[in-house]
């Protein structure tokens, strides 16, 4: 049997977690013929490709080391009718997930997402940040929780869905001007690739383009389902010092490198926004830098999650926003940092 489904991992030095994503994955009651898992790593130095080995999975190797080219180059390398991206923490809770994603890709559905992310038992408040909302900025603009409480019930606020039952809900963008924050190369998205790639050709050759397949689809009239109680727990980690350096890659690659990593961010979610949407990102500085904005939202945010960690979204605003003025600072004066690896610890080329 040929497999229709192949689940792409992009790995650097991933071993602390990749054996429970793989676990996870060996337990779906999918038929195992029907889905191959395939490991782009970016030259790990740990156990990693012993554990993909041992686990018979595909193995490509990937020269840019960056994780988006590691998933472009899973979706050029493949040719199963379906791709689902996930993380190299990133587990499967529910053993039918498979199953039930590829059930609702019918007619002009293309694209199933799961229903949020799912804090893991016993990690802290900045893995469930990062799991919700990813970092202060894209909470201003998108405004749009990714956490499994709240997900399905933030976007049916946000958006009409076409359909919903029991087991799923459905939604049409096609005519929406404001649209979600949705990647498909993350958080185990399942989604038709046989079809991207023959409506859209150039994703083959243009890596930044992996990020924004989402705004590519719904534009072109597909639908979108969500399979409800069908999460990932998500097993980042990070603490506060970490969290902030990534933050700030991020920024730095949406300022200086618009062209490579920066288009794969919301530098290039930008070119699918409608203009007014796409303004509001000059009102992050003001939100941030007055407190009292942000301190609403955070105040907000700690009484309906019963937590009153929210309270640091506050500062995590103020932090963001001042890096971003330092940058912008920079980049009048000329100056431009090298491109980095996600770790910060190698430089990349610019593709």
């Amino acid at each position: 049997m040929t497999p229709i489904l192949s689940i792409i991992i992009a790995t650097y030095n991933s071993d602390k977690k990749l054996s429970g994503v793989l676990k996870s994955l060996y337990k779906q009651n999918l038929d195992k013929k029907q889905y191959q898992i395939v490991i782009i790593d970016g030259g790990s130095t740990d156990t990693t490709l012993d554990i993909a080995k041992d686990n018979n999975c595909l193995i490509i190797h990937n020269p840019q080391i960056q994780p988006v080219y590691a998933k472009y180059l899973g979706f050029i390398k493949t040719n199963t009718k379906y791709i689902m991206y996930l993380d190299h923490d990133e587990v499967l809770e529910q053993t039918d997930s498979l199953k039930r994603k590829i059930n609702l890709l019918v007619g002009k559905t293309k694209i199933v997402l799961g229903d949020g992310y799912k804090n893991p038992e016993g990690y802290g408040f900045i893995n469930r940040y990062i799991n919700e909302f990813g970092d202060p900025f894209s909470f201003f603009i998108y405004r749009l929780s990714k956490d499994y409480l709240f997900f399905v019930k933030d976007m049916k606020n946000q958006y009409s869905p076409i359909s919903e039952d029991s087991e799923s809900i459905s939604f049409d963008f096609f005519n929406e001007k404001r649209l979600p924050i949705i990647e498909l190369c993350a958080g185990g998205t399942l989604f038709d690739s046989l079809y991207v790639k023959k409506s859209f050709p150039e994703t083959k050759k243009q890596p930044n383009l992996i990020p924004h397949f989402f705004y590519l689809m719904i534009k072109n009239g597909c639908t979108v389902a969500i399979s409800k109680n069908n999460y990932i727990v998500h097993y980042s980690a990070e603490n506060l010092e970490k969290y902030i350096s990534k933050i700030i890659w991020r920024i730095k690659n949406n300022i200086f490198h618009t062209n490579s990593l920066g288009q794969a961010g919301f530098s290039g979610r930008q070119t699918y926004m409608e203009k007014s949407a796409s303004l509001n990102k000059y009102l992050f500085i003001p939100y941030s830098l007055l407190i009292v904005p942000s301190l609403i939202d955070s105040i907000r945010l700690s009484i309906s999650r019963k937590d009153m960690n929210y309270l640091c979204h506050s500062y995590l605003c103020f932090v963001t926003a001042v890096y971003i003025c330092y940058f912008l600072m920079q980049k009048t004066v000329g100056v431009k940092p090298a491109l980095r690896s996600y770790d910060e610890k190698t430089e990349v080329k610019e593709t």
